[in-house]
C-alpha cells in the first residue's frame, strides 16, 4: 500500500508519546494490575476483538463459538492469566494477542468444551456484526498468519479513518471529509476532481491540495494506531513494514 508512505520523526518525540500509549503500558505492568494499564487493556480488547474473531472463525468454530472463545481470550486477558503463558514477541500486541490464542484453543481442545461467557466483559457482539465483518474480508490464498495480519492492518486503517472522521467533524468540516473521502486511497488528477469540488466551493487546484493534506493526516493517524500496539517507539517502522509493505 504505497499509500502509507511516513517518514521517520523524531526519536525523542516519539519515545516521549510512549508515555501515554496502550500496550507500552501494558506490557510495562506485566502480570501487575493497575488501573491505567487496566484500562488500557480493556480499550485494546475493544478496538482489536475483530481480528481475534475472524481468526477464531478460519480455524473452522462456528459463530457462536467463535463469540464465545474471544471472549474467554479477552476474560483471560482481563484478568492477566494470559500473560504468564503467551509470548509478546518483541513487544507487538498482535502477536501476544496470537500467541493468547493459540493457548487458549490449545486448552480448550484439551477440556474438549469452552468455558461459559464472562457477562462482566466489557466486548459485546452485535448481533450479525461481527460474522457480516468476517463474510466481507477478502479471501486471498494466503497462509494463516498472514491472513492474520491483514486482518490486523484493516482494523488498524478503519480506526484510523475514524479517527480522522471525527477530527473533520470536531471543527465542523463534515461536508468537506465527505467531498474528500472518495479520494483517499483513489489516485485522481484535478479533472477527476471536478464533478465534486463544487459541493464545498474549491477549485480543482484547491481541492487537490485538500485531498494531499487528508492523505497526509491519514498517513499519520495510522501510525498513530500502530504506536498504540508496539510496547517501545524503536518497533513503529518495523511494523509498518510487516502490516503495510513500506
Amino acid at each position: 500500500m504505497a499509500m502509507l508512505e511516513v517518514k521517520k520523526g523524531s526519536h525523542d518525540a516519539s519515545r516521549a508519546r510512549f508515555d501515554t500509549t496502550r500496550w507500552s503500558l501494558v506490557a510495562a505492568a506485566g502480570c501487575e494490575r493497575s488501573q491505567v494499564a487496566d484500562e488500557a487493556l480493556n480499550e485494546l480488547c475493544h478496538a482489536y476483538w475483530r481480528p481475534i474473531y475472524a481468526e477464531i472463525r478460519r480455524r473452522g468454530h462456528s459463530t457462536a463459538d467463535a463469540q464465545d472463545l474471544a471472549q474467554q481470550l479477552f476474560a483471560r486477558m482481563l484478568r492477566r492469566e494470559a500473560f504468564g503463558t503467551a509470548d509478546r514477541e518483541k513487544g507487538r500486541f498482535r502477536s501476544f494477542l496470537l500467541g493468547a490464542l493459540d493457548h487458549l484453543l490449545i486448552d480448550v481442545l484439551r477440556s474438549k468444551q469452552a468455558q461459559k461467557r464472562d457477562d462482566a466483559l466489557l466486548v459485546r457482539f452485535v448481533e450479525d456484526e461481527s460474522e457480516s465483518w468476517f463474510q466481507r474480508l477478502p479471501a486471498h490464498g494466503v497462509t494463516p498468519a498472514e491472513a492474520f495480519d491483514q486482518t490486523w492492518a484493516v482494523v488498524l486503517m478503519d480506526r484510523a479513518l475514524a479517527a480522522l472522521r471525527a477530527e473533520y467533524a470536531d471543527s465542523g468540516r463534515e461536508a468537506v471529509f465527505a467531498a474528500l473521502e472518495p479520494f483517499l486511497t483513489a489516485d485522481s488528477g484535478e479533472d477527476g476532481y471536478s464533478s465534486v469540488c463544487a459541493q464545498i466551493g474549491l477549485t480543482p487546484q484547491a481541492f487537490a491540495v485538500a485531498v494531499h493534506r487528508m492523505r497526509r493526516r491519514f498517513r499519520h493517524c495510522v501510525r498513530e494506531q500502530v504506536e498504540m500496539t508496539v510496547a517501545d517507539p524503536s518497533e513503529v517502522d518495523a511494523e509498518m513494514r510487516h502490516l503495510f509493505g513500506i
